[in-house]
C-alpha cells in the first residue's frame, strides 16, 4: 500500500519567484505537483521518498553544491531519508537517484518524467 502525505498548495506567487530563481525550465507535470502539494512523503513497504518543499529546494541544492561542483547539470528535489538523491536532469528533464556521496558518475537512470516517477512508484528505479 501507498502513503502519500501531502504539504499545503503553493500560491502562484511563490512558484513563479521559485521558478525565476532556477532559471531553467522544469518539466509542467513536476510545477503542476508542486502548486498542489508543495512536496510530499511517498511511503510504501519497500519505499520511502521525501519530496523536498519547493520553498526549500534552492537552498538546499545550495547546501548539497549541485550546480557548482557535485552535480553539474542536475536538480535534486528529493531523497530516500538515507544515502540517496533523486534529481532532474535539467536538460532532457529525466530523473535520477544519484548518492549524496560519490556524485553524478554513480547515478542511476529512473525514467524519463516526472509523472512516471510518481506514478510507477514504488517500483522505481524500475520504470
Amino acid at each position: 500500500m501507498i502513503n502519500i502525505d501531502k504539504n499545503y498548495p503553493l500560491s502562484e506567487e511563490q512558484v513563479q519567484k521559485f521558478e525565476e530563481q532556477i532559471k531553467f525550465n522544469l518539466p509542467t507535470f513536476f510545477l503542476d505537483f508542486y502548486k498542489k502539494t508543495n512536496g510530499a512523503i511517498l511511503n510504501s513497504n519497500e519505499r520511502y521518498i521525501d519530496l523536498w518543499k519547493l520553498t526549500e529546494m534552492i537552498q538546499l541544492n545550495k547546501e548539497y553544491q549541485t550546480e557548482d561542483e557535485f552535480y553539474p547539470g542536475f536538480f535534486l528535489f528529493a531523497s530516500d531519508g538515507g544515502g540517496m538523491a533523486y534529481a532532474i536532469q535539467k536538460e532532457t528533464g529525466y530523473i535520477y537517484e544519484i548518492p549524496f556521496i560519490g556524485g553524478i558518475e554513480y547515478s542511476v537512470f529512473i525514467c524519463k518524467t516526472f509523472t512516471e516517477f510518481i506514478e510507477e512508484f514504488p517500483l522505481t528505479p524500475i520504470c
